[in-house]
């Protein structure tokens, strides 16, 4: 369980950077495909760099104060005697473990939730057929449009009035799996709920996802201030599908800016090298090939010796 937590402690050490090199130097570059991918490898590589082991002589400095946290978090062999002697402490990793894994349930059951309502929604609409395997859920009552996987939703007032723009703006989200996008950010924000930058990733990524749809409706003939002025209308409105693609997503100023901004050079893709480096202070970082061998002194026993900490403390305060 310790090493479980160094890890998610790790991760999320190399989220927070590179999502903040990220935001930095590339976060305003229009490349929005290229955007979009190299994010979500830095999304999976913050998750594989903390696994990669450097065997050295000695711990390098910059990873010192890692090494005193791993000891701290990992469970420590004492002989039976000592135990017996000295008074039972609290257990701390076991309080940071409940903590921790409710903060999950909590982030399931909010997931669960808002699936639950979307399906609802869904079977209280007319189901229309279009091409490509799309499903339209035509709903009587005023909803905000949104697209998941190869569906997507709107009023029976948007359809009539801005029907064009809203589905060719729902099809991009359908056409670049942007919902698949979505459930690995949501699967990094499981394990990851008290980490910002998790948060702040997923929204970076639906910001990119709309840049993507908005560029896509502009390129298919619809005109590009008559778009603009339907964003604008259909800013105000409740977001209430954390999962889905919503037509109201994002910085009302920061789509209209993308939209008229000039072009980046194509040479700015290059500033992603600078990850490299990144990846290897990181590594350097978390040098300690020690760690791979508690891997296997861990074991259910263990696991089971600290729930029998928590049992005992609680029969003294009977």
């Amino acid at each position: 369980m310790g090493i479980f937590f160094v890890y998610i402690l790790k991760a999320s050490l190399c989220l927070a950077v590179y999502y903040l090199f990220y935001r930095l130097l590339l976060s305003k570059e229009t490349f929005h495909r290229f955007n979009r991918i190299a994010l979500l490898g830095l999304l999976v590589f913050s998750g594989v760099v903390p696994f990669v082991e450097v065997t050295m002589q000695e711990a390098p400095q910059v990873s010192q104060t890692f090494l005193s946290l791993e000891d701290m978090m990992l469970p420590v062999d004492e002989p039976l005697g000592v135990l017996e002697e000295e008074p039972v402490r609290f257990p701390w990793s076991a309080l940071v473990f409940l903590v921790y894994a409710l903060g999950i349930l909590f982030f399931l059951v909010r997931h669960l939730w808002s699936l639950g309502r979307m399906i609802r929604l869904l079977r209280t609409s007319r189901k229309e057929r279009m091409e490509g395997g799309i499903t339209l859920f035509v709903h009587k009552e005023k909803v905000a449009p949104f697209s998941w996987m190869k569906m997507i939703a709107v009023s029976e007032e948007d359809l009539k009035e801005n029907g064009k723009a809203i589905l060719t703006h729902e099809r991009a989200h359908i056409h670049n799996r942007h919902s698949w996008d979505l459930l690995l950010a949501e699967g990094c924000i499981f394990v990851q709920w008290f980490n910002p930058a998790a948060w702040l990733l997923k929204q970076e990524l639906q910001t990119i996802h709309e840049y993507e749809a908005d560029e896509w409706v502009i390129e298919n003939g619809i005109d590009a201030k008559t778009y603009q002025l339907l964003i604008i209308k259909k800013a105000v409105g409740a977001r209430l599908y954390s999962i889905a693609n919503s037509f109201n997503h994002s910085s009302l100023k920061k789509r209209i800016t993308m939209m008229i901004k000039k072009k980046s050079n194509p040479w700015a893709r290059m500033k992603y090298l600078y990850v490299l480096p990144l990846a290897a202070v990181a590594v350097a970082a978390f040098a300690r090939p020690e760690v791979s061998n508690k891997l296997d002194e861990i074991s259910d026993t263990k696991i089971n010796e600290l729930v029998s900490v928590v049992k005992a403390i609680g029969v003294e305060n009977e």
